[in-house]
């Protein structure tokens, strides 16, 4: 009985927020693709037709005119 241990709580926390949604149904609006557009894809072409976008992971942005 000399060893005891407490225990510690901690509050209860918010719900993260809910992720957003766009209209279900949609198309890709790339000719001739039938492929059908998820609920959370906020892009209007399907993977395969969208543009590629390359994300900055860190650091700052270039300068336009040094590139």
């Amino acid at each position: 009985m000399g060893n005891q241990t407490a225990i510690r709580g901690s509050r209860t926390q918010s719900l993260p927020r809910a992720s957003q949604k766009f209209p279900k149904g949609r198309v890709c609006e790339h000719p001739d693709c039938n492929t059908m557009i998820s609920t959370y894809n906020r892009r209007e072409r399907c993977w395969a037709h969208a543009e590629m976008r390359i994300p900055r992971l860190r650091g700052r942005k270039p300068a336009s005119d040094s590139a």
